[in-house]
């Protein structure tokens, strides 16, 4: 088990491919973030409306409700909460870019990625300097 006072915060991943969850999964682990999953757009709802989370990983392809519309709904959401939780679209179609910024996504990282530019997307994306990183701030080792 981890030390809570490790963990920097929690990610919700929306990830309906189990070995895609377990790697983005122990990505977070390894720069001290912690990571709630769920495998569809159904399911990431029904968790943010009781819970908040520092960044969103978003796949696209998901079954029945796709990143793009999960991700209208969450803002839709947001808008009357008067917060934004970073939404980061995690996808294989780098021609999807600009779809996923219009629907509302703040950043994007296309599959297969370095551990550097999942890094350097959590540091844009998830830091909170009021607890700092040492792992996010220096880098993978």
């Amino acid at each position: 088990m981890r030390d809570p006072e490790e963990i920097q915060a929690t990610l919700l991943i929306i990830e309906d491919n189990e070995t895609q969850q377990y790697v983005l999964k122990e990505l977070c682990q390894k720069f001290d973030y912690d990571a709630h999953i769920v495998s569809s757009g159904e399911e990431a709802l029904s968790a943010l409306a009781c819970t908040r989370y520092a960044a969103i990983l978003m796949d696209i392809a998901l079954g029945g409700m796709n990143g793009y519309e999960c991700t209208r709904r969450i803002r839709k959401m947001e808008s009357e909460q008067k917060y934004r939780t970073p939404i980061i679209a995690v996808t294989g179609h780098v021609e999807d870019r600009h779809k996923c910024l219009e629907a509302g996504m703040d950043d994007y990282i296309s599959k297969p990625f370095e551990i550097e530019h999942f890094r350097m997307m959590l540091l844009r994306n998830a830091y909170q300097p009021a607890k700092v990183n040492l792992k996010l701030l220096r880098g993978y080792h």
